[in-house]
């Protein structure tokens, strides 16, 4: 609280990060237990896919002795896991700037100069800077419980930040 001129007092606004004139309060900065929920249920989802297509294709196998059937499935599944992966990591980002678990947590990746998101922007983000910030033992992912932004390095690589929906 601050006292003004004429003796009132008034509270303070939250803080803001402000970046190539886009400004986000801190309080619509999604926070790590968010991020971490929503790649989780993004990696559940990833899973389950050849998860399912594994025990369709052991079961075909051992009950109904069809191993040419059986491979057949694990391979479909293989490619249904290919069209997840692409769809729910860069075609939804793209269209939404969410993956699967992002909307059913309830936050987004934008850009930090708000121009929508392309193609070329998630790519690097997800196979450029994911990696990278992986790299030095999860330091570039947690780097985002210090960073005034919230920001992982894959974040600062595409200029995105994630926020509440």
């Amino acid at each position: 609280m601050k006292k003004m001129e004429s003796g009132e007092y008034f509270i303070d606004a939250p803080r803001q990060t402000v970046q190539s004139g886009r400004a986000y309060d801190e309080s619509s900065l999604a926070g790590m237990s968010s991020r971490c929920s929503a790649f989780l249920l993004d990696y559940i989802l990833t899973l389950l896919t050849p998860a399912l297509a594994l025990v369709l294709a052991v079961y075909v196998k051992r009950r109904l002795m069809e191993p040419g059937a059986a491979d057949l499935i694990v391979v479909a599944g293989y490619l249904a896991t290919a069209a997840v992966i692409f769809f729910n990591y860069i075609h939804f980002y793209v269209r939404r700037g969410q993956s699967f678990g992002k909307r059913f947590i309830g936050i987004r990746v934008v850009r930090t100069d708000g121009r929508p998101l392309d193609y070329q922007t998630i790519v690097l983000r997800h196979i450029v800077g994911y990696p990278l910030s992986a790299l030095f033992f999860g330091l570039g992912v947690a780097w985002m419980l210090w960073d005034g932004r919230r920001q992982g390095w894959h974040d600062k690589l595409a200029k995105t930040v994630v926020v509440k929906d």
